[in-house]
């Protein structure tokens, strides 16, 4: 039997590297989730009615990686992590939702695989004398064009075309760090202490569907106005024709970028 707590503004939730017993979701009010970022916090986005917190964290048994702070009154429906998987065994979406999200992070999690099958679907692409992803690129125009003044001042004004997918976003390494087997098609530099991952966000498509699909990154993506990435409920927003906001690494982050769809 699940159980429903109420919380009050500015109560947390939860803690950054505190234990993962629980998961949660949101039956009312609004939460935000915050990342400490060398002893600042760093918003990352909010959470809402129906949005669940904690549930990759319960499922893969870490700690919280970001902590969660009520911005509103509200409730949230509280589950056991056996409750949790009780619940997705009887939910064949909610199910395929999660494989996904862990399908995904293991991909992720060693570059030289995720190199390899970039590789493969590119040499497929040139076997078969047609590049899907190019022939979606050339039925429409994607322009990226940095929203901020510090982010003009790396990448300029003019608008940047994409012209291939998937196109990936991602910060320039450091001496020392070494190369990522999945090399950016937009290098960014960035310092200490860095808003944009090395391998941050993606423009993609599923069908005939544009995407945004967050790579992974330590703080997130927000798309629209919706969080998105490895501290929220989903991986991926859709991109509407027109003017999109895309945000990578946090609020206040200088690295965000409109992304036009015509």
């Amino acid at each position: 039997m699940t159980t429903q707590n109420e919380f009050k503004r500015d109560e947390v939730l939860f803690h950054q590297g505190t234990a993962a017993n629980c998961v949660l979701r949101i039956v009312a009010g609004e939460v935000e989730v915050l990342r400490e970022m060398d002893g600042a916090p760093v918003l990352l986005g909010h959470a809402r009615a129906g949005e669940w917190l904690g549930e990759m964290a319960a499922i893969e048994a870490r700690s919280h990686s970001a902590t969660a702070r009520a911005v509103t009154d509200g409730a949230v429906e509280m589950l056991t992590t056996h409750q949790f998987l009780d619940l997705i065994t009887r939910d064949p979406r909610m199910a395929r939702g999660v494989i996904l999200r862990l399908s995904s992070r293991l991909r992720l999690a060693d570059d030289k695989i995720a190199s390899e099958a970039l590789a493969s679907v590119h040499d497929l692409h040139s076997e078969s004398g047609a590049r899907p992803d190019t022939d979606v690129v050339d039925r429409i125009t994607i322009l990226l064009t940095a929203k901020t003044d510090a982010l003009r001042a790396r990448l300029g004004a003019p608008a940047i075309p994409v012209d291939k997918l998937p196109f990936v976003v991602g910060r320039l390494h450091l001496e020392g760090e070494g190369v990522s087997a999945l090399v950016p098609d937009l290098l960014i530099e960035d310092n200490p202490p860095f808003r944009l991952s090395r391998q941050h966000f993606m423009i993609t498509h599923s069908g005939k569907q544009l995407l945004i699909s967050d790579l992974g990154s330590t703080l997130g993506t927000i798309v629209n106005g919706q969080a998105i990435g490895h501290h929220f409920m989903r991986d991926t927003a859709p991109l509407i024709c027109g003017e999109n906001d895309v945000l990578a690494g946090g609020r206040g982050s200088p690295f965000e970028f409109a992304v036009s769809v015509a």
